[in-house]
C-alpha cells in the first residue's frame, strides 16, 4: 500500500485545481443542469494536510492512513453545503470517518470529525440499514449532513480558506 503524506507545496497545488474545478463546473452549469462532482483528489489531500494523515493510493478502501496508529480513514465531501447524499462501498472498512463540506459562495471547506460508533444502524431506507445493505453486497447511500451533523449538531473542527490558504482550527 503506498502512503503520501501531503507537503505544503503539494496542499497548495491542490488548492489551485479547487479553482479550475470551479470554473468548469461553472462553465458546465452555464448549459446543464449538473455540474462536475468535487473530486476526491482534491478534497482528500486537503484533509489529509490538516490532519498529518498519510494519503492511500493502496488497494483498500480507505483514503488515508494514521501514521501512527495505521488506524483507516475514510473521507467523505459534498460540493453542495445543505445536503449531500454519500455512498459508502460494500466493502468499504475504516475507523475514522471525516467529511468535507464546501461552501463555494465563499470558497472554505468545513471539516468534520463524524462518529462512526453508530454507522451501522443508520437507517438507509425506510426498511434497512447501513450495515444490512453493506451485507448483501449493496452500497449504503444517506446524507451524513441529515443523519449526524444536523442531528448530533456536530461542528466542524477546522475550516479551510481556500481564497488565503489558512487553516483555521476551530
Amino acid at each position: 500500500m503506498a502512503n503520501i503524506k501531503i507537503t505544503e507545496e503539494r496542499f497548495k497545488k491542490v488548492i489551485g485545481l479547487y479553482f479550475n474545478w470551479k470554473k468548469l463546473n461553472a462553465g458546465i452549469k452555464e448549459d446543464y443542469t449538473r455540474g462536475v462532482n468535487l473530486p476526491e483528489a482534491i478534497t482528500e489531500p486537503i484533509c489529509c494536510y490538516v490532519n498529518d494523515f498519510y494519503l492511500s493510493l493502496g488497494e483498500g478502501s480507505e483514503d488515508a492512513v494514521v501514521p501512527n496508529t495505521q488506524e483507516l480513514v475514510q473521507i467523505k465531501a459534498t460540493s453542495n453545503f445543505n445536503r449531500d447524499l454519500t455512498s459508502f462501498g460494500p466493502q468499504s472498512k475504516f475507523s475514522i470517518l471525516h467529511f468535507v463540506r464546501l461552501n463555494q459562495d465563499e470558497d472554505k471547506m468545513y471539516l468534520y470529525d463524524i462518529p462512526v460508533e453508530n454507522l451501522k444502524k443508520v437507517k438507509v431506507n425506510a426498511n434497512e440499514t447501513y450495515e444490512e445493505q453493506q451485507l448483501q453486497g449493496r452500497r449504503p447511500r444517506f446524507s451524513i449532513i441529515d443523519k449526524y451533523i444536523n442531528v448530533y449538531n456536530i461542528e466542524p473542527y477546522a475550516i479551510v480558506d481556500l481564497n488565503t490558504q489558512e487553516i483555521i482550527r476551530l
